[in-house]
């Protein structure tokens, strides 16, 4: 019973580290999403998908009915230069920061107007990529999380 409890307790506890806890440790081990081609300029691409992501993962803080909160403190990190953007899902928690999703929005390939790639932690985070490829596109697509 004592090495099931234990087993239990060691996932429960693993379980706090399921994401990655730098932006090229997400890089390096995250689900890719395929090299996106977009006809649209780069700049309303990235405004409409950092629209999508500021819709879906935001900061939140849930009351619950016994005095309790839920607080989801997802936020957003757009990285601008001139070759690209980098936007970036993470969150600050008590054992140190966890990074979700890296979007990259960039004209690399001259066959496109603007390029799109994705990496995510996860299934979770990796089913959104059609949903940011619709945004890119100028529809308004539901937030699967």
């Amino acid at each position: 019973m004592y090495k099931g409890f234990t087993g239990v307790v060691f996932l429960l506890l693993g379980g706090c580290s399921l994401h990655p806890y730098s932006k090229d440790e997400l890089l390096n081990t995250g689900t890719t999403s395929p090299e996106y081609c977009l006809t649209q300029e780069r700049a309303v691409v990235e405004e409409r998908v950092q629209g999508y992501l500021n819709h879906c993962f935001h900061p939140q803080v849930t009351e619950l009915n016994t005095g309790a909160r839920l607080v989801n403190t997802i936020q957003l990190k757009v990285d601008r230069n001139a070759e690209r953007s980098d936007m970036v899902l993470w969150a600050p928690t008590i054992y140190g920061s966890q990074f979700y999703m890296n979007l990259i929005v960039s004209e690399k390939n001259p066959a496109c107007k603007t390029t799109m790639t994705a990496v995510a932690s996860g299934w979770g985070f990796a089913r959104n990529f059609p949903k940011i490829l619709e945004s890119a596109n100028g529809e308004d697509p539901w937030c699967p999380l």
